[in-house]
């Protein structure tokens, strides 16, 4: 057996699984006035391609005699160096399931990069000259490091670590001198903590999170747990505090300013603290109190909420005494240039926009974040999921065979890291579940990191992976189908385990730790999962995956700007887009799934039923006050028919009211409703809702003679295809080796995303092709015209049109679009009617409806009356509201980062277009019909520069051809599919599935020289 110092001495300790060594054992993140220096600033560099190249060139890195040619900043990753240059300290590399190398745990490829790192700190900058007897140590703390690294200072050896999202601390006192003094650390990519790291994100080495130099006072403290409960029945709170120092420096004075308690705790034992009446802390009201220990030679001030997590007999999460649920998104920590480097300021400015979009809870994936994400957190208010650092996702390609979860030699670096996650954070209020880390099968360490967590700590433990719920008490599932998530939650039995599991589980309370994958154009369905959830006290909620894309600024070899994902930087094998899956662009912008999300997750509900609207208070512990209803009962073209003011009595926490309402709407009519009220902190909030009746029945129109269509206006072609998004293309697990393509490609390649199991929502998960697929299959996306002879009786001026692939035999498949371009009362006004005969296809369309390409000025606005100013689908349409909307043109040509359909806005009645020529085309809907009813949607439009083909094609934006001077394509749709979160989730639902057989529609086109909204003169 391997000795201490052979494992200090050995050159390849970072390929052991128990290779630490030297790290002080794990505390919690102390805010003290205590002496500290941070380190962070341009440190030396020096980067070897591989371990044993540093080792040849370079055997002692902390020797005074060794060159250092380069400047880097730390924290920092060094791959995101020189990216738009020579690269070369290498690049990035992007995995979700797949490790870079192969998998042969513990050991890792020759090829593993390795880099030297240096600066120098003045002991006299921590303390005063002369001081430094005043301190009974010197400790030198790495809050992270990709992925094992090795310290010395003043040249002699320090420790050695692995476990990259966790804070080692390392004794330094003996080591350090007045003066200069020298820290040089050499940091691997790969170790062997890295099969415990395949995360779902980019691979990037280096020192990404700060260190500093901190002086530990004599008579200070070591570490205090403070365990911040409030009796709910009573509001009492109670302080548990336990504090590790040296016997010197007791007793220890505990105060709580602002509720004017003050006491001592002579000894190291817990002390149970009754401190009177508090409040609560819960995400919607964060109340902090301040808690202040001081010995002779230290003081720590730690902000405390008080909560009480438990669950109830009956498998409800509670907190404070309330059900919670969470409307939560999984968070990695990312920058699209600095990567895990993020400060604090860049964390709040994210806390702030999912508050904005009611966002109240985190999963922290996959590992535990930088320790100011959990300040900001209980100070602000996010329920948190904490995730501990693990991951071994990879070993699923095996089977799990040789998974470190179940192998013992793995188990003192499985407890390590657990430790470490719950030490520093064990403090935080906004903490409410312990989750023990991410897609690492199952095993008797993660048992075991469990039964550590229960003997330290009494809030829920979590492990989506732990399918029997032998060891945890939390059920959580990835990706259930809404039918699964309904049974699972109303405690039927569950198939993948046996009666006992089912029987445990039943009393458990149900998250969905990741669901609505959020990749490309989507997701679509969260409102039937939130159903769901109000429904079911035992269904917590869930975690959308993710909150942002992961794409890396840089450029092309010609300087072309590019938002890099996997294989953009050549790797070997990588997950392609996944890393593009998020509700926010890499750059922090929100994205219509958040827009969707948050209409959907909105505490403040409104839901219109027939002659009466129910408004609810989704939030779990604030009241609602200052309630005030108004609705109006309008036409289709918005003129007001009545009006009504209602002032509503406050809603309590998950209650609500049922208002009776004069009428339902009629025909051509619809119902607008709002609500104003005052929420937590007393902060205004609005929500609105609409209902329409029936549709006004389909005026027949002029019969007027046959017409050429508008000037510049070339078409209708038909139109049943779009771009698959990521959504139309998914599957649910890319772990084939096919995923080591790029997904994009020409269309031929599409074929390779079908193969996995996309859990289709109607049957039981399997093998099924991918929706993409099968319209690639039946040559959707590359149709061509046989315009068929006139009739013998039509003298209106019909063009039928027989549509088919080439190769395809006709009398198969055939699509007939027929359609007359007809003068309207306007002298320049024209209609256009529309009807097609579609086969019956196996599989939805994308669509149907047609194309007009137009003369667009791009840089004009569109104006439109309809659902907007969102995008809205058949399964995401709860953001959009029917009106009167503005939009820039260039807006609706946004491809994305990687180029897909988006963009459909439904329900359109007026839209007006700037053109070239400067003057705009006006569009009014007549009729839109469905399989012979009215349209549900009535008319979608889409406009952008592209056709489908062309996004289809195209891997990142700047592959698009130029499209300066060209037409756009407008695209009138009668019928939409729906979206889904196929891309690693569920596919469309039924109800928003589009299986037709025939469509028809009326238009009218003007030219006119107006504004649309100059005209509108309505309320």
């Amino acid at each position: 057996m391997a000795t201490l110092d052979d494992l200090r001495d050995d050159p390849w300790w970072f390929t052991r699984p128990d290779g630490t060594l030297g790290s002080r054992p794990p505390r919690a993140h102390l805010v003290s006035d205590r002496p500290e220096l941070s380190l962070a600033g341009e440190w030396d560099f020096r980067w070897f391609p591989s371990a044993s190249q540093a080792l040849e060139q370079c055997p002692d890195p902390s020797s005074g005699k060794v060159a250092w040619p380069e400047r880097i900043p730390v924290p920092g990753h060094w791959v995101l160096e020189h990216l738009d240059g020579d690269r070369r300290f290498g690049t990035p590399w992007y995995t979700n399931v797949v490790y870079p190398f192969p998998i042969d745990p513990p050991h890792v490829p020759d090829a593993n990069p390795t880099a030297d790192h240096r600066t120098t700190f003045d002991l006299g900058h921590l303390v005063d000259t002369g001081a430094a007897e005043e301190l009974r140590a010197v400790l030198l703390r790495f809050e992270g490091v990709e992925s094992a690294f090795r310290v010395w200072v003043n040249g002699r050896w320090a420790g050695q670590a692995m476990g990259s999202r966790l804070t080692h601390e390392f004794d330094i006192t003996d080591l350090v001198h007045e003066g200069e003094n020298t820290v040089v650390v050499r940091v691997h990519q790969f170790s062997a903590g890295s099969y415990l790291e395949d995360q779902d994100q980019w691979w990037l080495p280096g020192i990404f999170r700060d260190v500093r130099v901190i002086g530990e006072p004599r008579g200070g403290i070591d570490d205090v747990h403070l365990k911040a409960d409030r009796d709910p029945a009573t509001g009492e709170g109670i302080l548990t505090c336990r504090v590790t120092a040296p016997a010197a420096a007791f007793p220890v004075r505990v105060e709580l300013p602002e509720l004017g308690f003050s006491t001592t705790v002579d000894d190291p034992e817990p002390a149970e603290l009754r401190v009177g009446a508090v409040r609560a802390w819960t995400a919607e009201d964060p109340c902090l109190y301040d808690v202040h220990l001081h010995t002779q030679g230290q003081s720590v001030t730690h902000r405390a909420g008080f909560r009480r997590v438990m669950i109830s007999a009956d498998g409800v999460l509670q907190i404070d005494g309330a059900p919670v649920r969470f409307r939560g998104v999984n968070r990695h920590e990312f920058h699209p240039r600095r990567g895990r480097a993020v400060d604090s300021a860049f964390t709040r400015r994210e806390y702030e926009l999912m508050q904005r979009h009611h966002i109240n809870a985190v999963r922290t994936s996959h590992y535990p974040p930088a320790h100011h994400a959990l300040d900001l957190a209980d100070e602000m208010g996010l329920w948190v999921v904490l995730e501990g650092d693990l991951e071994t996702h990879g070993f699923v390609q095996q089977n799990w065979e040789r998974n470190p979860s179940d192998d013992l030699a793995w188990q003192k670096a499985y407890l390590d890291r657990t430790a470490r996650m719950w030490h520093r954070d064990k403090n935080h209020a906004s903490v409410v579940m312990l989750s023990l880390g991410n897609e690492s099968g199952t095993g008797a360490n993660l048992a075991a990191a469990a039964e550590w967590l229960r003997r330290h700590d009494d809030r829920p433990v979590h492990y989506e992976g732990d399918h029997d719920a032998a060891y945890t008490d939390v059920y959580s599932r990835m990706y259930p189908t809404p039918a699964e998530t309904r049974s699972i939650a109303a405690g039927e039995p569950v198939p993948s385990t046996d009666a006992a599991g089912s029987e445990r589980i039943a009393r458990m309370p149900f998250v969905l730790c990741e669901y609505a994958h959020a990749m490309g154009t989507g997701p679509g369905g969260l409102a039937e999962y939130e159903e769901i959830f109000r429904a079911h006290p035992r269904a917590c909620g869930g975690f959308v995956w993710e909150w942002k894309d992961h794409g890396i600024t840089t450029v092309t070899p010609d300087g072309m700007p590019l938002l890099a994902y996997g294989g953009d930087f050549g790797e070997p094998v990588h997950d392609g887009a996944f890393v593009l899956d998020g509700l926010c662009t890499a750059d922090g912008l929100p994205g219509p799934g958040l827009v969707e999300y948050a209409a959907v997750v909105d505490p403040l509900r409104l839901e219109l039923g027939h002659g009466h609207v129910v408004v609810g208070n989704g939030h779990d512990h604030t009241a609602l006050t200052g309630l005030r209803l108004r609705w109006a009962l309008r036409t289709d073209d918005r003129a007001v028919v009545r009006t009504g003011t209602t002032d509503l009595e406050d809603l309590a926490p998950r209650s609500s009211h049922r208002v009776a309402l004069p009428k339902d709407p009629g025909p051509g009519q619809y119902l607008e409703v709002s609500v104003d009220a005052h929420g937590p902190a007393g902060s205004p909030c609005r929500r609105d809702a609409q209902r329409f009746g029936p549709p006004s029945e389909a005026s027949d129109g002029p019969q007027g003679s046959a017409a050429e269509a508008p000037a510049g206006v070339s078409g209708p072609e038909l139109s049943v295809f779009r771009a698959p998004t990521d959504n139309d293309a998914g599957t649910i697990e890319p772990t084939r080796e096919l995923w080591t393509l790029s997904p994009a490609g020409d269309a031929t390649d599409w074929h390779h995303y079908t193969g996995t199991d996309p859990r289709d929502a109607t049957s039981t998960p399997g093998i099924v092709v991918s929706t993409a697929q099968r319209w690639l299959d039946h040559g959707l996306h590359r149709l061509q015209p046989r315009t068929l002879p006139a009739g013998a009786d039509d003298t209106q001026g019909w063009v039928r049109t027989l549509w088919a692939a080439p190769g395809a035999d006709v009398r198969d498949a055939p699509f007939v679009l027929s359609h007359r371009w007809g003068q309207d009362d306007a002298p320049s006004a024209r209609r256009l009617e529309l009807s097609w005969e579609l086969p019956e296809l196996p599989f939805p369309l994308a669509r149907v409806g047609c194309v007009l390409t137009l003369p667009v000025d791009p840089d004009g606005e569109v104006e439109f009356e309809g659902d907007g100013p969102h995008p809205s689908y058949p399964d995401a349409d709860a953001a959009a509201r029917y009106g009167l909307h503005r939009l820039p043109v260039r807006s609706l040509a946004a491809p994305g980062p990687r180029p897909q359909s988006s963009g459909n806005r439904a329900r359109v009645r007026r839209l007006s277009i700037p053109l070239k020529d400067g003057t705009r085309l006006e569009l009014s809907t007549v009729h839109a019909e469905l399989d012979g009813a009215p349209a549900p949607q009535g008319l979608n439009w889409t406009l952008g520069p592209h056709r489908d083909q062309e996004l289809m094609t195209a891997a990142h934006p700047h592959e698009l051809p130029d499209v300066t001077g060209r037409d756009w394509y407008l695209h009138l749709d009668v019928g939409h599919h729906g979206l889904g979160s196929r891309s690693c989730g569920v596919d469309v639902s039924p109800v928003a599935r589009l299986h037709a057989r025939s469509a028809r529609l009326e238009v009218v086109l003007e030219p006119v020289s107006h504004h649309l909204l100059e005209r509108t003169t309505r309320p």
